[in-house]
């Protein structure tokens, strides 16, 4: 089965984000405990970076984990990424075998470069092929890659030969936010790349907009709902929203349920209009 075949399935079409989970020590009962309740109601994808509280969130993870066993853990995809310093063949790898100890997994299903840096991207695929032929990782992708990125890292995996190649690109993406709407979504959908939109829910106000807000009201769901099922209303794009809170997890994951009727779609791309024109991606 395919990257894009896994991640287009009905349990992974909302993941759970941790960026900001693991940094304190008084919140990791209530973190793992979030992730345990994510996997009890339905989560199957997980997404998580080295990066995230220098590892902290992947021992998040692995605690959540420790005591699932090997049928259960087939069921899941999980996510991490190299930060781009340590993106090159011999960083890669050592990055990735670190990730996979702070979460006791003994693989990831996709390992992503976490944006753009000063390693040519030759040198990553060099640690991504590595790690696959190790059965470290069974899917390689990007994020924060836009158009240009995209296009010389094809080039990288065709002078290399490298088959299959990247399937996921992570990127910003919510109503606040459509800049990738104008070229790169549909130049990703020729390629068989998967929109994994992270922070689908904007900066926090999008939970409080009030056309979200009467939408949501007139279908008994919340504002957040909406949002999330706005994300997701194309199928080659999954969203990996984060919480800890076991009412939001739920609503969350039910958001994968809703279908925006077109009158409403109408409504919101009037109050949130799509670009005209080529714009950059946020830096995150």
């Amino acid at each position: 089965m395919t990257a894009v075949t896994e991640l287009l399935k009905f349990p992974h079409r909302i993941g759970l984000g941790t960026w900001k989970m693991g940094a304190a020590r008084a919140e990791r009962a209530r973190e793992i405990a979030a992730v345990a309740h994510a996997l009890a109601c339905g989560y199957r994808l997980l997404d998580t970076a080295e990066m995230y509280a220098d590892g902290g969130a992947e021992r998040v993870i692995g605690s959540a984990l420790k005591d699932l066993g090997a049928a259960r853990r087939q069921e899941l995809f999980v996510v991490s990424k190299v930060l781009p310093q340590n993106a090159s063949r011999a960083g890669t790898v050592s990055a990735c075998e670190a990730s996979i100890a702070r979460m006791g997994c003994e693989y990831l299903d996709l390992y992503l470069l976490h944006w753009r840096g000063s390693h040519p991207f030759s040198e990553t695929l060099r640690g991504f092929i590595a790690l696959r032929e190790r059965g470290l990782i069974r899917h390689f992708g990007v994020s924060n890659l836009d158009l240009d990125d995209l296009a010389e890292w094809l080039e990288a995996e065709q002078s290399l030969r490298v088959a299959p190649g990247v399937r996921c690109n992570q990127l910003y993406y919510c109503l606040e936010a459509r800049a990738i709407e104008f070229e790169q979504l549909s130049w990703q959908r020729r390629h068989g790349i998967v929109t994994m939109a992270y922070s689908p829910l904007g900066q926090g106000g999008l939970a409080d907009h009030p056309v979200l807000r009467q939408i949501a009201h007139a279908r008994g769901v919340s504002a957040a709902q909406i949002a999330l099922a706005w994300s997701i209303r194309e199928a080659d794009v999954v969203a990996i929203p984060k919480s800890v809170t076991p009412q939001r997890l739920d609503e969350n994951f039910a958001a994968a349920q809703i279908r925006l009727t077109a009158a409403e779609l109408a409504q919101l791309d009037r109050s949130f209009p799509a670009p005209r024109s080529r714009q950059p991606l946020p830096t995150t």
